[in-house]
């Protein structure tokens, strides 16, 4: 006679067997080489880099003027043999309109594949179509397709954007993955890599805060992010240089490395370099009155990585290395304080002061939040910046 747990136990095993057969396959599969994967996306005006445009690289709409260019950079799948190790291989298809979605529907007529978005590394806008419309309605459709990841980095160029996507890198990676990974750096402090992806940018634009990007541009075959473009809100202002850049980061402390440098009172062509290791930063709002103010605490701790006139000084002597420690803080505090009058004359908050306010003084904050453009160039701050040297490294 058979138990009711063993007729339990037999109806859960039947029950799992049907759902097995319910359940396999996808209705909606593609095999690997039946995908064209598109890699990196290029927006210009339509009349920008005009030597590559052709008679296809449009559609009728009815007299509907066709404003945008639309470039993709498309990886070309090839069998190879084992031992093999060639260079990625892409091609470049572009279109032109108005409606992002249209253009990318069209391009359909360019290719023999359907196009799959889910591998998109890089987005490269031209510095003339977000002057003329603006980054919102230029990167909406990433922001809503499921495909498009939520890492896909951010560029902005002064030059043809388009050219980007030939670019060969001499890694022998494709080019849109080499121009993503550039802005994934973590030590280099020139480089606006943190919270300049698409879904931070998209976060930004949400809530109605100023937008940084990574500025890149492109000479011959070298490639460089050298720059950062800002945007007040989603409309473009200009563009910082690397010295501003690095006193961002540093106001910030959201890097996990620096150099920091002075040069030798000493030996006035020579240069003494810190490498920062551990930052502790604090920043704290006041209220006067009226007056609101800043002031930063800044803690860092880490070694001494270079010293170009070495063989004048004795690095582990404590004058040299209470000297250097004060030195190192003193141009610290010239960084973060010349990227600040940057920011105040841009009117752009990238240092979070506003979000700050908020967080630690949100009644004053409610009083001020609509004014907030007009306050915060007007708004002192206070930098204190301590420096530890931990260690000289191996030689004295």
């Amino acid at each position: 006679m058979i138990s009711k747990s063993s007729r339990t136990v037999t109806g859960y095993i039947v029950l799992v067997l049907i759902s097995t057969l319910l359940l396999t396959g996808c209705w909606d599969r593609h095999e690997i080489q039946d995908r064209s994967f598109v890699l990196a996306v290029a927006v210009d005006l339509a009349d920008e880099g005009l030597e590559h445009s052709t008679k296809l690289e449009t559609f009728a709409q009815g007299g509907t003027p066709k404003p945008l260019r639309l470039s993709l950079q498309v990886l070309a799948l090839a069998p190879q043999t084992r031992g093999e190790n060639k260079p990625s291989k892409t091609y470049v298809i572009s279109n032109t309109g108005r409606s992002m979605h249209e253009m990318l529907r069209d391009a359909n007529g360019q290719n023999s594949k359907p196009l799959w978005f889910e591998h998109i590394q890089s987005i490269i806008i031209s510095e003339a179509a977000v002057r003329k419309f603006g980054l919102t309605p230029l990167i909406d459709l990433f922001r809503r397709d499921a495909e498009v990841r939520w890492r896909t980095k951010v560029y902005i160029t002064p030059q043809d954007a388009r050219q980007f996507l030939d670019f060969v890198p001499p890694t022998g990676e494709a080019g849109g993955i080499f121009m993503s990974n550039i802005s994934r750096q973590e030590k280099d402090l020139h480089i606006a890599g943190t919270n300049t992806d698409l879904g931070a940018t998209s976060v930004r634009l949400d809530n109605k805060t100023d937008v940084v990007l990574p500025a890149i541009e492109l000479s011959g075959k070298q490639i460089k992010v050298n720059a950062m473009a800002v945007f007040k809100k989603d409309k473009f202002v200009e563009y910082w240089d690397e010295y501003t850049i690095k006193g961002a980061k540093l106001l910030l402390g959201i890097e996990k490395a620096a150099l920091i440098a002075f040069q030798c009172p000493l030996h006035p062509d020579e240069t003494v370099v810190f490498e920062m290791f551990q930052q502790d930063t604090t920043v704290t709002p006041h209220i006067e009155g009226e007056q609101i103010s800043f002031t930063v605490d800044i803690a860092m701790r880490g070694n001494i990585s270079e010293i170009s006139c070495s063989g004048e000084h004795d690095a582990t002597d404590k004058t040299f290395m209470d000297k250097s420690e004060a030195l190192f803080a003193q141009e610290v505090q010239r960084n973060i304080e010349h990227s600040l009058r940057v920011m105040q004359n841009a009117g752009v908050d990238d240092a979070g002061f506003g979000r700050n306010l908020k967080a630690y003084e949100p009644k004053t904050w409610a009083k001020i939040k609509d004014r907030w453009d007009e306050v915060f160039p007007t708004i002192p701050l206070t930098t204190h910046v301590r420096v530890s040297i931990q260690n000289t490294g191996e030689h004295k």
